[in-house]
Parts: C-alpha cells; structure tokens; sequence
C-alpha cells in the first residue's frame, strides 16, 4: 500500500512516547537476558509481518533508564547499542529491532550524535554537529535524519517534534526518510521551525518502476546558515543539495537490503 503524504505541520508539546500507536508493543522491563529474550522473538515476528512494527516500548523506572542511557559508564548493559529515545518522567524508552533497509540509510548519509534534554533523550539514526559552537553552548545537532521502515508517521511526528522543540533537540532541520516495505518507494521529507510551528518545507519520492528510478521536486536542499548556524562569510559557503543522481544513489543502496 503506498505511503500516505502527511499534514504540513505540527504542533510542538505533545506526548513524546507515552501516546505512540498500539503497534508498538509494550513490555515491562525485566532485565537484560529478558530483553534479549524479548528482541529475539518479537524480531523473528517482524520479519513475517508486513505490518509489525520495528520498535518495542518497555516500561521501567527513571533510575533504571538513567543506567541504561548511560553511554559513558563502561558497565553500561549491552542493549544500550538498541535503544533510541526515553523519557523519564513517563519511565517508557524505546527500542529498535536491527533491519537491513533501516541500518543501510544512515550509511548513505553519514553523521552521528545523541542528545539528552532535562527527561527526554534520543539518537537519531543520524545528526550533524557544526564543527565550530559557540562557547558554553553543549554540542548537539543543527540537522538530524530519522529513518522508518514499519513505523506509521505518528512516530515520525514524534521523532520531528523532539528534534525541532528548542527545549529539547534544538535542531533547525530534521530530515525523515520513510522506506516502502512493499513496493520500492521512499519518501523523504524536510521540516523546520517557522513561526513557533514545525513546518514540513520539502518532499521528495523516489520511486522504482522496472528498471526506471523517479525522483520527484529534487535537489533536497539543506541551507548554510540551518546546517553550521551561522550565514555564510564568503562565495564558496553555500547551500547543501543532494541532486537527483545523489538521491537515487541513496535509494538504491537501500533497495539492495530489501533485494528490490
């Protein structure tokens, strides 16, 4: 069935994890080999459903999350590399099933960065960080790209609302690249801040049919001052564009995970 388009906004505030769909199942969290336990049955389950989600909300306390999501402790358990968000004051973190289409997105555009607000936190699939910051000023991402595979577009909107509330991810772009399960079609969408609203600016589908690969309202277009935070000092300072070529590069390296 072919991906819906979405709304052209949204609004900052809303439920971070606690209102996901009930595709996302729920388990309490019961320890790292129930985990695991847990990862390995419900993986085995989405890769004969086609409409199983990739992601698992488990229950736990604030405490218990903290340790998980301590990335610099060194006796952090091992499930750490498989969670992706959390939010202490619901106690709910999410995790996600490895998938091949899923982890060869993120390798077509590279970057990486994790960020912690006052409850919340989140990974996403990837970020870019300027190289220079001002001064005091944590280091977290100007552009960051989340990736679906099962995943409805509620949980997109809550993945774009954390990256782009000031509060929190404090992004100017967030970048959502939604990949097709049962035909090769992907949607790739941009969304900024404008006028205290989250506004979706661009849309992209690539599509495959036969042997012919569409790409629709290309180049996507990522501006100076949106990605380094600043405007640009000379001519050579200029906008970021993937052009068509680029983006079915992209494209095709996730169709060969799914063997399309």
């Amino acid at each position: 069935m072919p991906m819906q388009n979405r709304s052209y906004e949204l609004v900052l505030g809303s439920s971070f994890l606690k209102d996901l769909p009930p595709s996302i199942k729920r388990f309490p969290y019961h320890g790292v080999s129930d985990f695991f336990d847990i990862l390995e049955s419900e993986s085995a389950r989405f890769e004969v459903s086609p409409h199983a989600s990739e992601s698992l909300l488990f229950h736990a306390s604030k405490e218990t999350i903290d340790t998980l999501f301590d990335l610099e402790n060194e006796d952090t358990p091992p499930i750490a590399k498989y969670l992706t968000s959390f939010d202490t004051n619901e106690q709910l973190f999410l995790d996600r099933m490895p998938s091949a289409p899923h982890g060869g997105a993120p390798f077509a555009m590279h970057g990486n960065a994790d960020v912690r607000a006052e409850s919340r936190g989140k990974q996403p699939d990837c970020g870019w960080v300027p190289s220079k910051t001002t001064r005091g000023v944590p280091r977290s991402p100007s552009v960051t790209l989340e990736v679906a595979f099962s995943e409805n577009d509620f949980k997109l909107n809550s993945d774009v609302r954390f990256w782009l509330n000031p509060d929190e991810g404090k992004a100017n772009v967030c970048l959502t690249l939604q990949i097709g399960r049962s035909q090769p079609e992907i949607r790739i969408e941009k969304w900024e801040n404008q006028n205290d609203r989250i506004h979706r600016s661009q849309v992209i589908w690539i599509t495959k049919r036969g042997n012919q690969i569409n790409v629709s309202h290309h180049p996507l277009v990522i501006s100076f001052d949106s990605l380094f935070c600043r405007p640009s000092s000379c001519p050579r300072e200029k906008d970021v564009e993937l052009s068509q070529q680029q983006l079915k590069e992209v494209a095709e390296m996730i169709w060969e995970h799914q063997s399309w």
